[in-house]
């Protein structure tokens, strides 16, 4: 295959040094007089084009973000033409996909394309693990005996009222397999069990709960909860009554022993007639029996092998001062080890988000479990904070340039802006002759809105600018924003 790739003035360097590492290709880099590739129009490039001897070539690759539909140049030249990537550094992706017969857009980078299928692929491959599934039981849900496929178990804050659960459930229920409406140690309202069991299941979902009292459990049972945390050595002989009216979670009531513990009283529920159990070794903290805890379960899944097992990440999660993502997809991993296939979280400060985080990493570790590879490049991933590929630096020679050191700036004297995150929203208020409020999701629109408003100075537009895009960002990593304070510290 000959290829002809156009690039711009500024990227042409890294082009050209990729080009010489795309296989089995005979690539070819014309660089447009045009500094950046990606602010060029397909009409640019056909004028710029169109008069060169291109009969050799059997595909044109322009640039991933150039604008327009690169149709016009297949249709004015006869040679197939595609949108490549995004990033010069992964044309390469570009021929691999060619090469496997993927079909290319004249209208999306070959990210997008590439991404699509992945996605699919992933999606299909879940769905047959789903079909496939072998079920320990079914109570509302099928309860895999081991994994893949895994089941999300989200505990909801004890504290909370029924309206604040509502939210909670909205606001994750496209992640969250089952909710645990949880009340606090020594609670004793039949009343609330009963309401917020009832309007929780109402709200369309499965529903567990988690008591210390057994008089609640069974009222909870008796309005619906498909699910009970805990049963253990302690009230098991209280919840016979309702031994088959809903799964009940086995876990030590006693923190020493428990996988003897575990073991010995699911054979003891088991001679009684109860025949829906999850058991939990209950994980403990880092550096105080986490890998003990691990050994526990361990234990359990060789002893019980007919028996689903369920992992509380929460522990560990909310007790390691560090990201929550790479902590749960490493939990995650180890479930999938250790033959685990529920696993339980809270959501609370930087805990936020766990349940999303543990779904996306389900499916990582559900894929790499059948595929028997490592959790890599499966497209799914949880990258959210650091990429995976750096890019190569420019090695330009900088010349004559100037040194910026920190700069004071200059008050605008048409007035000053107010910047906050409002109900999920980005809020900027400008204080100026008049008073204006601008509300929206896209932190460049609502620069453009105010400078279509008020005549600020540049500087000012500048800070302005700088100031959205981390409200923005803050946003979509659910940060706090405080403005002139930065959002990250630095790595090194």
């Amino acid at each position: 295959m000959k290829a002809l790739l156009i690039t711009g003035k500024l990227a042409y360097p890294i082009v050209k040094e990729v080009a010489k590492k795309i296989k089995n290709v005979k690539a070819e880099v014309k660089a447009l007089n045009y500094p950046v590739a990606s602010l060029m129009s397909v009409q640019y490039i056909l004028e710029n084009i169109k008069n060169d001897n291109l009969k050799d070539f059997d595909i044109i690759v322009l640039p991933g973000l150039v604008f327009g539909d690169a149709k016009i140049i297949e249709e004015e030249t006869g040679i197939k033409t595609v949108k490549g990537t995004e990033n010069a550094w992964d044309l390469p992706l570009v021929f691999d996909a060619l090469n496997q017969g993927i079909e290319l857009s004249t209208v999306y980078p070959a990210d997008k394309i590439l991404g699509k299928i992945r996605t699919e692929k992933v999606l299909k491959t879940l769905e047959e693990i789903e079909e496939k599934q072998e079920v320990a039981f079914e109570q509302g849900i099928k309860i895999p005996l081991r994994p893949p496929p895994f089941r999300v178990f989200l505990e909801l804050d004890p504290t909370w009222s029924i309206e604040r659960i509502l939210e909670e459930i909205e606001r994750t229920k496209e992640f969250v397999d089952i909710y645990v409406i949880g009340f606090p140690v020594g609670h004793d309202d039949l009343d609330d069990v009963r309401n917020k069991i009832r309007k929780a299941k109402d709200s369309g979902v499965i529903v567990g709960i988690d008591s210390d009292s057994p008089r609640e459990m069974i009222e909870g049972i008796k309005e619906g909860a498909d699910f009970v945390f805990n049963i253990n050595e302690v009230n098991y002989k209280k919840l016979e009554e309702v031994k088959n009216k809903a799964a009940f979670v086995v876990a030590p009531f006693n923190v020493e022993n428990k996988s003897e513990i575990v073991i010995k009283l699911t054979k003891i529920l088991s001679s009684k007639g109860f025949t829906k159990l999850i058991l939990d070794a209950v994980l403990s903290p880092p550096l105080q029996g986490m890998v003990d805890s691990f050994i526990e379960y361990k234990r359990i899944r060789e002893a019980l092998p007919q028996y689903p097992l369920l992992m509380g990440t929460l522990n560990v999660t909310e007790l390691v001062d560090a990201d929550s993502h790479g902590m749960n997809a490493l939990l995650t991993a180890i479930a999938g080890e250790l033959g685990i296939s529920c696993l339980l979280t809270m959501e609370k400060g930087k805990t936020r988000w766990s349940s999303w985080e543990i779904k996306e990493a389900s499916k990582m570790v559900s894929v790499s479990l059948i595929q028997k590879r490592a959790p890599k490049d499966l497209g799914v991933d949880l990258l959210i904070l650091k990429d995976k590929v750096r890019y190569k630096e420019e090695e330009e020679e900088l010349k004559d340039f100037i040194t910026v050191e920190h700069n004071e700036p200059e008050m605008d004297s048409a007035g000053f802006a107010k910047i906050s995150l409002v109900n999920g929203k980005i809020a900027l208020t400008f204080y100026g002759k008049d008073k204006i409020t601008l509300v929206g999701d896209e932190a460049l629109s609502i620069g453009r809105e105010l400078v279509k408003r008020v005549n600020i100075s540049k500087q000012h537009a500048v800070y302005i600018g700088y100031e959205l895009a981390k409200a923005e960002i803050a946003r979509n990593l659910d940060k706090n924003y405080i403005q002139d304070i930065p959002l990250f510290k630095k790595i090194h």
